[in-house]
């Protein structure tokens, strides 16, 4: 049980490096929170573009797949804190399922336009 704890333990230590460390209602958080989105999305192509390659070894495959559902996480939690920062700021952005749709006649167009 001991060797699994220190394994979860370096495994967070690895993910720190995608933690927003500047609070979801300050300037800086957007800022940071850009650079660490950019890194997740621009992984996650790299990944794709390599899963392309034919000549990779199955553990080379079975790795990538692994890391390309880590960033897919990572991408979930930084789209979580983007949400709570806007609704801080007043925002709300909501899905069509959230809605209620068809609870009554106004259409999301109408809203935007």
């Amino acid at each position: 049980m001991e060797n699994l704890e220190l394994k979860l333990l370096e495994e967070v230590q690895k993910l720190e490096r995608y933690n927003l460390k500047n609070p979801v209602d300050s300037k800086n958080f957007w800022k940071e929170w850009q650079v660490v989105y950019s890194e997740v999305k621009l992984g996650q192509i790299a990944i794709r573009s390599m899963l392309g390659d034919r000549e990779l070894k199955r553990t080379e495959v079975d790795f990538l797949k692994r890391r390309l559902n880590l960033l897919r996480d990572i991408e979930i939690y930084l789209k979580e804190l983007k949400e709570i920062a806007l609704q801080i700021r007043g925002y709300s952005i909501f899905s069509p399922e959230e809605s209620g749709e068809g609870n009554d006649d106004t259409d999301i167009d109408d809203l935007l336009f």
